[in-house]
């Protein structure tokens, strides 16, 4: 196991394509063996993330349609397997729902992250797979318990963790934030009324966004190239291959130059062969927000996330 930490400059595309990675190791998820049972009703992974994040991502796997699950095997979903040889399953094929979460963090500071999960996965096949991994790239794994969880990390990279609760929830995260999304999952989430008021916008503009197997909600509106959004959401329907997205702009006029500069950059994305349908994507204003609606499949989501990554 490597540090959870991601290098300085790691951007928002980065963060998209480490789901859609996951969502590719995921596409076979209804053949996978039911080691565990599953989550218990009336959870939601987004229980799990501690008060006021930055960006979150959900996936949820196990909606996935056939026309999504050959979209994600035409991106490369076997290349992302191969543990069944050293642990006797595919972890990965046991995941559900996934959930990508990133704290607040002070500007220039490599921000924390924890991927958390649910799955299929019984504690102590999974705990032996991460010790046989850890082992393999030269590490020496150590046990620990973690309230209800069992966690396993590298003696000499304490920085990263992962962890294992009997229902499936898995998470992996490192550090404080290690700590905080583990009290969260126990119902012991903290934090002061700003973080507060930063997971209500998330769930305000996921309600707006409505159901889809991919959303994203970001209240990083800095990183963007558009001056003035102060936050943003995406959803993906994988299966129509259907976007919408919200930018909501601190006054009407930022909203205009938002959509302008948004408008330019469609536009020079439509000039390449493989985005050529973003032409058909429409920006329309509606006071201090703009609605983005129109045609991107998940390969195109990936490509367009690098033409806005700095």
């Amino acid at each position: 196991m490597t540090s959870t930490k991601p290098p300085a400059g790691v951007e928002r595309a980065s963060w998209l394509l480490l789901l859609l990675a996951l969502a590719a190791s995921g596409w076979l998820v209804r053949r996978a063996p039911h080691t565990a049972a599953p989550t218990s009703r009336g959870f939601e992974l987004t229980d799990a993330v501690p008060l006021g994040p930055s960006l979150l991502v959900t996936l949820d796997v196990a909606a996935l349609g056939p026309r999504a699950q050959q979209q994600l095997l035409q991106l490369g979903a076997k290349s992302l397997l191969g543990l069944r040889e050293r642990c006797g399953f595919e972890p990965l094929l046991a995941v559900r729902q996934a959930l990508l979460a990133v704290p607040t963090s002070a500007a220039g500071q490599s921000p924390d992250f924890a991927l958390i999960a649910e799955t299929t996965l019984a504690p102590e096949p999974a705990l032996r797979c991460a010790e046989a991994v850890i082992r393999r790239r030269g590490g020496t794994p150590v046990r620990s318990k973690s309230g209800a969880f069992e966690a396993v990390h590298d003696a000499a990279k304490p920085v990263g963790e992962l962890a294992i609760r009997k229902d499936g929830l898995f998470v992996l995260s490192g550090g404080q934030y290690f700590k905080d999304v583990i009290g969260a999952a126990s119902g012991a989430s903290v934090g002061d009324e700003a973080a507060r008021l930063r997971s209500a916008v998330h769930d305000s503009v996921r309600r707006e966004l409505g159901p889809a197997p991919l959303r994203l909600s970001s209240l990083s509106g800095a990183d963007l190239p558009f001056p003035g959004v102060k936050a943003f959401g995406v959803a993906l329907d994988l299966e129509r291959s259907a976007l919408h997205g919200i930018l909501y702009c601190s006054s009407d006029p930022d909203c205009q130059g938002a959509q302008a500069a948004l408008k330019r950059l469609l536009a020079v994305a439509a000039s390449e062969p493989e985005l050529s349908t973003l032409a058909q994507v429409k920006v329309e204003q509606r006071a201090a927000k703009l609605e983005v609606t129109g045609p991107l499949s998940l390969e195109q989501l990936g490509n367009f996330a690098t033409l806005l990554a700095p």
